[in-house]
């Protein structure tokens, strides 16, 4: 009777844990109802969290202490809840270089549609999903148009994780359900409920292309009310869920650790107290000109050119791009930078070989020598088809469109340079061009 007793007692501290002001605070800024912190799995998860895997997650604030007060301060600055700041810490643990079996990539996990759509840069020379301010600024964009979509932000969560479509189908499917639950024995007879799940089955069958009436519906079922514990509900004998495994578990999982971060004997456990204080900047944005070395920075700068590169993810390779970009440096070093800095170094640019290539070839055609190919890349015995190699240049490249009225003649005498190197430079075969056809003009750095 007394370890009975004592088991009850060890339940109720453990479940009183998570009911607070502040957590209750959590769950009314994402639209959930209190009564939602009764659902047993939410609780599981948290004392998994905060009694297994403490000094994991305080791990994982430790390491992510240079951009944490970042992501803090571009959350405060925007109108979205602060516990969104446990996105990010669900989605990627707060590493930038994180990546996915279905190519997301970085701090929120952005996959490369979604990115190029909130303004992140993807290209041969940079990824911009693991720039954390650039990526937190578009994940912020990304969940107000989720949320101005669904109108929670608990549906807004969730649709960051599994689409738009997704949601929209479980919000669809628990409504009519609803609905029918409310008819009693006549549902099984009612035209309109048989007709809302014929427009549910023909979208499960083809997807995008009859997503537009089960998009109407959802906006014709605005008036039926539903919340979150009615989409995690489990529906016994059907394979198809309301929502995923997976989205069930995450959005438990973002509320956990937002719970986490809301208790005060976890934070003074370590710097993550950054969480709760002021916003420090660590990192500067500073531009630097096309293909500035990594190398010549940190050495000017008297820093690390492991932790500038660390700082530095968005960037591929260890120059900058060949166009005026950015890199971020110690804020404490930012006056000295701007005091003193000058470019310097060669324009680096990245070729990928080409069947018939041969060293001597690739450097007649960018006018440098076959030694300079060399020292930039570790090069085995034989050149192969698609390798990346890096070429240091005099000289960088801008693009220009054919017009209607030009030759290479007068495209040569424009920019300033022979018409023989616009022609080998752009591998053409003979002085045809065509409108509209893109260019390489070489520019004298």
């Amino acid at each position: 009777m007394k370890k009975i007793v004592i088991f009850i007692f060890s339940f109720y501290l453990l479940f009183a844990d998570i009911v607070n002001k502040n957590n209750l605070d959590v769950l009314k800024s994402l639209d959930i109802d209190e009564n939602f912190l009764f659902y047993k799995p939410l609780e599981k998860k948290y004392n998994e969290y905060y009694y297994r895997k403490k000094h994991y997650f305080l791990n994982v604030l430790e390491n992510g202490f240079e951009f944490l007060p970042i992501i803090k301060k571009s959350i405060l600055k925007s109108d979205i809840p602060k516990s969104l700041i446990s996105v990010a810490l669900a989605e990627s643990y707060l590493t930038l270089n994180a990546k996915s079996n279905k190519k997301a990539i970085g701090l929120w996990q952005f996959m490369p549609q979604t990115a190029k759509i909130f303004g992140l840069r993807i290209d041969e020379y940079v990824d911009e999903r693991r720039d954390a301010i650039k990526s937190t600024n578009a994940a912020i964009k990304y969940l107000k148009y989720l949320h101005d979509f669904f109108g929670k932000w608990y549906l807004a969560i969730m649709a960051y994780n599994a689409g738009e479509a997704r949601i929209v189908e479980a919000v669809v499917r628990a409504k009519v359900d609803l609905l029918c639950k409310s008819l009693g024995k006549k549902c099984k007879y009612n035209k309109k409920i048989q007709t809302y799940r014929k427009i549910i089955r023909d979208y499960q069958r083809e997807g995008r292309r009859k997503f537009a009436p089960l998009y109407k519906l959802y906006k014709k079922l605005s008036y039926v009310n539903i919340d979150l514990e009615d989409l995690l509900r489990f529906q016994k004998g059907l394979k198809r869920q309301y929502l995923p495994k997976e989205t069930r578990d995450y959005i438990l999982k973002v509320l956990a650790l937002s719970f986490l971060l809301n208790n005060d004997e976890f934070i003074k456990y370590s710097n993550a107290y950054i969480l709760n204080s002021g916003v420090t900047p660590e990192l500067a944005k500073v531009y630097v000109p096309a293909g500035t070395s990594l190398y010549y920075v940190a050495k000017f700068l008297h820093i690390s050119y492991k932790k500038l590169r660390e700082n530095n993810l968005q960037l591929k390779y260890a120059f900058t791009p060949p166009y005026r970009y950015y890199i971020y440096i110690p804020y404490k070093k930012l006056a000295f930078f701007k005091s003193h800095f000058k470019a310097k170094g060669r324009f680096l640019y990245v070729y990928r070989v080409r069947k018939g290539d041969t060293l001597l070839k690739i450097a007649k055609m960018y006018g440098i020598k076959v030694r300079m190919i060399k020292d930039y890349n570790r090069l085995g015995k034989f050149l192969r088809v698609n390798q990346k190699l890096i070429i240091p240049l005099n000289e960088r490249f801008v693009k220009y469109k054919v017009k209607p009225g030009d030759t290479l003649n007068k495209i040569a005498l424009r920019f300033g340079v022979s018409y023989k190197k616009i022609k080998r430079i752009n591998r053409l075969k003979n002085n045809i061009i065509v409108v509209g056809q893109i260019l390489k003009i070489p520019q004298k750095l």
